[in-house]
């Protein structure tokens, strides 16, 4: 390294420098006839100043005053507890900052065991705020003031000053998931334009995140409880329309604010936020906006509900607050209301495992239905038998232009044999019922919410045997176990059943052997990311079907029984027999189109 050594020139440098700034400094300083010149100007331009101050000043002084005032109160935290909730609350704007419900968890997937506390507000993902016009004509946002707040038990009294009268937010939890809120302001001689504004950004709970999103949305009861419904998108309120309370709701929790005499000309959305579509901490986001009434004052009473999808804790409440449980519409929900659940809580009684618990009530509904399966399956059977009678009438009328009188002797000819074509689908349709409000039970009880099976983690979420590492359009980036065994059986059931793909296939009907080959192929991509629960079902329900089908036909059913029972039917038709009237109907359109179509040959000849 080489050695620095003092340099003489920059020294003499430095010192020229500092020498002119000296120099121009004193050179450039005002005499003292132009210093008295200046301070006489100043002081004539202060004097016109306070001379021409208008009104809007004062009000704009009046609010910084306020301002400045609250920017001098320190930050404040308040915490409100009883054995479900724990609640902080902010003096920055006197509102919510963290709601725990302590008796649930929150899946997390880099935890050891999954779980972390269970948040419905935390980390600023709510905002609530009052917005309202005082008696100077300012409008006030009240969400960014600072309160002053204080701690009485159970209740937290926050307070702050507009001009010569206050606004207090008054916070009071009881033994239950509600905390009252209410709103007083004293000494405001007028308050007008006033409305409450709630954001929430839904913190994700859940394991199956899509299934989560599909189902989170906003519930509401209007007009004195008289109608229930929900939203997944907007909604806006008629102006003769009066919300009894609105609830931003996620698959298994959620939020309701009802609010005294109730909240009219609403305004609320619920939509995925483009910067949180692939992010897994948040669902969905809401914002509500109502209108508060005022006259002379603010004077109004809320109150929120934090609250698991419990059915019988909702419905304890008496405000349709179950209906926000999506159990299906219409018959569907009642079967899950009055027939599903209570027999799955009263099997979850006898200390089994949720998932034994699921095999049982299958057992139970097969029992019911077999009935059903079997009647469908004997009138496919009697179709079976017709197959060599169904290809004599082909051969005969091979020609589309015969197509109609082919239809006519098809139909005599299961009359004559006693058989109903549409005897076969009743049965069938008779299930659906049952079959959909299931597909609407398993992800929505919160019974099963963390209730582990087998493999399976999580009942109302999908099972994973294996994690891909990369994501397969419409399937998913892993192998769910229990959807894979329900397609496997389904393609044992065909097999074993092959009613179905031997019956004849009629002019104008879907090839039943397509759609059984089409099946599998659906189900796997659609119940790959479903609740487990539901697959656990329907594969157990497919393997007691194949034990049921191996019973009917080695046991139930004989087909040479069948067919000299049908060839007795054909030879003594019963000609007596009352034709019902949807056969007779049928029967007259068709001769009625078979007479159009011979028309129609005459004119082309």
């Amino acid at each position: 390294m080489q050695e620095k050594k003092f340099d003489v020139n920059q020294l003499i440098g430095f010192g020229l420098l500092l020498a002119l700034f000296i120099g121009y400094f004193f050179l450039t300083q005002p005499s003292e006839e132009e210093r008295l010149a200046l301070e006489a100007e100043q002081e004539q331009l202060a004097a016109e100043e306070q001379s021409e101050v208008v009104e809007p000043r004062e009000e704009v002084a009046t609010v910084a005053t306020t301002d400045s005032i609250s920017a001098n109160i320190g930050n404040q935290t308040f915490t409100l507890e009883n054995e479900n909730l724990l609640i902080e609350l902010t003096n920055i704007g006197a509102q919510l900052s963290k709601v725990e419900l302590k008796k649930f968890q929150a899946y997390d997937d880099v935890a050891e065991n999954h779980e972390k506390p269970l948040y419905i507000i935390h980390d600023g993902n709510a905002k609530f705020g009052l917005k309202f016009t005082d008696n100077q004509g300012v409008t006030l946002d009240l969400s960014k003031r600072k309160f002053v707040g204080e701690q009485k038990g159970d209740q937290v009294i926050f307070t702050t000053q507009v001009d010569q009268g206050q606004v207090q937010y008054i916070y009071t939890i009881n033994d239950a998931h509600e905390l009252q809120f209410d709103v007083v302001s004293t000494g405001i001689t007028q308050v007008t334009d006033a409305n409450i504004d709630f954001s929430l950004n839904a913190i994700s709970q859940e394991k199956g995140k899509a299934w989560e999103k599909r189902t989170t949305d906003i519930h509401y009861s209007l007009n004195n409880y008289s109608d229930e419904d929900y939203t997944s998108s907007d909604f806006t309120a008629d102006s003769d329309e009066t919300l009894d309370w609105v609830a931003f709701k996620q698959q298994f929790f959620t939020t309701i604010l009802e609010k005294d005499g109730g909240l009219k000309g609403v305004t609320m959305d619920v939509f995925e936020k483009d910067e949180d579509h692939d992010d897994p901490k948040f669902s969905k986001y809401f914002s509500f906006n109502a209108p508060v009434e005022t006259t002379a004052s603010l004077n109004q009473s809320y109150t929120w509900h934090f609250l698991p999808l419990e059915f019988n804790l909702l419905k304890s409440y008496d405000k349709d607050f179950q209906h926000i449980i999506p159990f299906g519409w219409g018959i569907f929900g009642w079967i899950n209301e009055w027939v599903i659940l209570p027999t799955f809580r009263f099997m979850a009684t006898w200390g089994l495992q949720y998932g034994w618990v699921i095999a049982l009530l299958t057992i139970v509904i097969k029992l019911v239905t077999s009935p059903i399966m079997y009647k469908q399956y004997r009138q496919s059977a009697m179709m079976r038998v017709l197959k060599p009678d169904m290809d004599e009438l082909n051969k005969k009328y091979p020609d589309k232009d015969d197509a109609m009188k082919k239809q006519q002797e098809v139909m005599k000819l299961y009359r004559t044999a006693g058989v109903n074509p549409l005897a076969g689908c009743l049965p069938a349709l008779l299930q659906i019922p049952i079959f959909y409000a299931l597909f609407n039970f398993f992800p929505n009880i919160i019974d099963l919410r963390g209730k582990s099976f087998l493999w399976a983690e999580d009942l109302t979420a999908y099972d994973s045997i294996m994690d891909l590492g990369f994501s397969i359009p419409f399937y998913g980036d892993h192998i769910s176990l229990f959807a894979l065994l329900y397609v496997i059986t389904m393609v044992i059931y065909f097999r074993t059943s092959g009613n179905m793909m031997n019956a004849p296939t009629q002019e104008g009907m879907p090839n039943m052997k397509v759609i059984m080959y089409l099946m599998p192929i659906m189900f796997i991509f659609f119940l790959n990311s479903y609740a487990s629960g539901l697959s656990l079902y329907y594969f157990v329900s497919n393997a007691i079907n194949i034990g049921l089908v191996f019973v009917i036909k080695n046991w139930l059913i004989d087909d040479d029984k069948i067919h000299a029972k049908i060839q007795a039917n054909k030879a003594k038709p019963k000609k007596n027999k009352k034709k019902n009237r949807w056969a007779a109907k049928l029967e007259n359109a068709m001769k009625t189109a078979q007479q159009q179509q011979e028309l129609q040959k005459k004119k082309k000849k």
